[in-house]
């Protein structure tokens, strides 16, 4: 296993999940303003997120993942074009989005057994992931006409978003 390019992988995708969620607060910020420090707060731990695996790329002198700014502007795109479609279908794609996350990392994190430092801080990360799959699945409340459209294009962008990771 080559624990660079998960690395790079896992901070690829929270580049891509900051730009969802500050594609979420532009449009919750004309129509959904009651939910914009929710989403703002979820867009801060992404950052934060994009940053831990960066920093730990940097302490293993390893490079990030080409175009990784790219990751960012598509997450923008689909946010914004996801928060058109209104409040709930936010909450069904942040869920989705943060329930496979959450599987990747229990993929992952044994991968990382002999690297105690990293293990500690994927499952950190993966807690505060936990907290947005839980937010979003409250934001999206019950099954709506939209909620198997946006679930398809959720799971769509975020296995198409670790598979062009893991090619740059």
């Amino acid at each position: 296993m080559n624990i660079e390019k998960e690395l790079r992988i896992m901070h690829a995708c929270e580049m891509g999940a900051v730009g969802v969620y500050r594609g979420h607060k532009c449009v919750a910020r004309y129509f959904f303003r009651k939910n914009l420090a929710e989403l703002d707060n979820m867009r801060f731990h992404e950052k934060d997120h994009a940053a831990i695996f960066s920093s730990l790329l940097k302490e293993r002198n390893a490079r990030l993942c080409l175009g990784h700014q790219l990751f960012f502007w598509g997450g923008l795109i689909y946010g914004v074009a996801v928060g058109f479609m209104g409040l709930r279908a936010i909450g069904t794609s942040t869920y989705t989005i943060e329930r496979i996350v959450d599987e990747e990392f229990d993929i992952a994190l044994p991968k990382f057994y002999r690297e105690k430092t990293i293990s500690d801080k994927i499952r950190a990360v993966q807690l505060e992931e936990q907290e947005h799959r839980d937010s979003g699945l409250e934001l999206a409340g019950e099954q709506y006409f939209l909620s198997g459209f946006v679930e398809t294009i959720a799971k769509t962008g975020a296995y198409t978003a670790k598979f062009l990771a893991s090619s740059l």
